[in-house]
């Protein structure tokens, strides 16, 4: 039985390439066969003489599409910019855009495909948790290497996976005490139910009664929730003195917004979480405006190459609002996993993944950054973010090299 796509694919190239109507077409008709659990193989490999190629499985339709397209943009910039200096090993730079639509049963087949049929050197994308925990599990049996920019990381990991978002705790190691000390020890922990904001929630616990804090809530809902008032309700009655929210995509907003509604978000109640990232500012104003966030990355960061990219992202999309966090750890990411290969001098995937691994580099991320060994957590700097009226996510405090070293099974 043939298996069924979310849309079909959008295939982007370099500039430089072009591709003919007919094959256009024979390319988007493709569908996965066979033997879905076999390795690759030496005839699946991409040509080592040949350009690098990203296969980019990410949500352009469904719950966190909005998220997913910042995430295509900013590595579509990231590839430009990379063809523009000359590419990797003197070729330029392809890619082909999936659309899982968040579902992690897509994300697997998208990314076997990508594999098998575009013979890509690297994966990258996915929003949610259990895409990157699906695409991972695709990337380690065909061992080829997956980057991801979205925040946070699971409680699995994979030889062949590597996190360009902020850790979870990297984001909660800084905040955590800080919000205790400003608002008080009680602490409510709410978030979307799949496996990274349960995994989230874990990390926060420990944090909180470190801090001297007690959690006195913990509640969770499936993605698309419309209704969040009876989840409001219980965490309302808990008295916390601050949210922990990991409520995600679309859905960050319709929670922010009933909650302040219904009387749990208050200016008095400490806030942090999805809902203060850049991609729903222009949704939620006033709601946001004064609180401090916690980000790997900032278009306000006073960073020549990065105040370049803000600048191509605003004109090649007509951007306007605050550009996604997403986008940005997206670009430099890429950038990053391109440098790698070109360190590598081949376009084999497993001497990329390599690499990847042993790579130290400079960018507005941090200088230096690089893998840990013990869990592919990207040790990088953080920044602490106040909300503008007018948008804008003011850079307040640089924390440098907030590492996370914490041992993970499978990352070797």
């Amino acid at each position: 039985m043939v298996p069924s796509y979310p849309r079909a694919r959008e295939r982007r190239m370099t500039p430089a390439l072009r591709t003919t109507a007919p094959a256009l077409a024979a390319a988007l008709a493709l569908v996965l066969t066979g033997c879905q659990g076999a390795a690759l193989s030496d005839d699946d490999a991409p040509a080592t003489g040949g350009p690098v190629k990203i296969g980019v499985v990410v949500p352009l339709t469904g719950p966190v599409s909005q998220v997913g397209t910042a995430l295509r943009n900013g590595l579509e910039l990231a590839v430009r910019k990379v063809n523009a200096d000359g590419g990797v090993h003197g070729r330029p730079v392809e890619y082909v855009v999936v659309d899982d639509a968040g579902d992690p049963a897509n994300s697997t087949q998208l990314a076997r495909r990508l594999v098998r049929q575009d013979k890509v050197t690297m994966l990258f994308g996915t929003i949610t948790g259990d895409t990157a925990e699906a695409v991972g599990r695709v990337a380690d049996e065909a061992h080829v290497p997956f980057g991801t920019a979205i925040l946070g990381d699971t409680e699995h990991c994979f030889a062949y996976q590597w996190g360009f978002g902020e850790s979870t705790r990297q984001m909660l190691t800084p905040t955590v005490p800080g919000l205790v000390r400003k608002h008080g020890t009680k602490v409510a922990l709410v978030g979307s139910d799949y496996n990274y904001p349960h995994f989230y929630a874990g990390v926060a616990g420990e944090l909180v009664k470190k801090a001297g804090g007690t959690v006195v809530a913990e509640e969770y809902s499936p993605l698309g929730q419309t209704d969040w008032q009876p989840v409001i309700g219980r965490l309302k009655s808990a008295a916390p003195d601050t949210v922990l929210s990991m409520v995600v995509g679309a859905d960050a907003v319709t929670f922010a917004k009933q909650a302040q509604q219904f009387g749990l978000l208050t200016p008095k109640i400490g806030f942090e979480g999805a809902s203060l990232d850049a991609d729903f500012q222009p949704a939620l104003g006033p709601l946001v405006t004064g609180r401090t966030h916690t980000v790997r990355w900032s278009d306000r960061l006073d960073d020549a190459e990065s105040l370049a990219f803000v600048k191509d992202y605003r004109a090649a999309h007509q951007w306007k609002a605050p550009v996604p966090e997403v986008a940005g750890n997206a670009y430099f990411g890429v950038k990053f996993l391109l440098a790698a290969a070109e360190k590598a001098g081949s376009n084999d995937p497993e001497a990329v993944n390599k690499s990847i691994g042993g790579l130290s580099y400079d960018s507005p991320l941090g200088k230096g950054t690089h893998f840990d060994a013990a869990n592919h957590v990207l040790q990088a700097d953080m920044r602490e973010v106040t909300i503008g009226g007018d948008g804008a996510y003011t850079v307040t405090r640089t924390h440098p090299m907030v590492t996370d070293t914490t041992p993970k099974k499978g990352c070797s």
